[in-house]
């Protein structure tokens, strides 16, 4: 799976859900190439999440409970290696800012190159 919906309060009592990016998305062939131009990424910026598995008429969702934000990924690493709970997990919040290390896709070159287009994301949309 490489995102998922996740629900929390949005301080008036109401929840409000997000998409969560997993690693497995930044870590896939064509994220890595499109979003990163095959480029090396070692992020300085990684969200942690912990979350309760709920259910709301008969539908199950995940509630986040905390968000602990790192400087480097060994940190995260460390952080969740040392919870009793699984519930935890190492998510993105924007599809072109990865929250892993990515090593340089080096035995890819590009072939083709069209004008320079902002990526930007907002809201679950992307707009050009």
């Amino acid at each position: 799976m490489y995102f998922e919906m996740y629900f929390q309060d949005d301080g008036n009592g109401m929840l409000r859900g997000d998409y969560y990016f997993y690693p497995e998305y930044y870590q896939s062939l064509a994220v890595r190439l499109y979003n990163f131009d095959g480029q090396e990424v070692i992020p300085d910026d990684i969200t942690v999440i912990s979350f309760d598995n709920r259910v709301y008429n008969g539908e199950p969702y995940k509630l986040i409970t905390s968000r602990n934000t790192f400087s480097n990924y060994a940190a995260a690493l460390q952080f969740i290696e040392m919870q009793s709970s699984e519930n935890y997990r190492i998510v993105g919040i924007n599809p072109f800012k990865s929250p892993v290390p990515l090593e340089a896709l080096e035995q890819y070159k590009v072939a083709f190159n069209s004008e320079a287009v902002e990526k930007k994301y907002s809201t679950g949309f992307i707009s050009q």
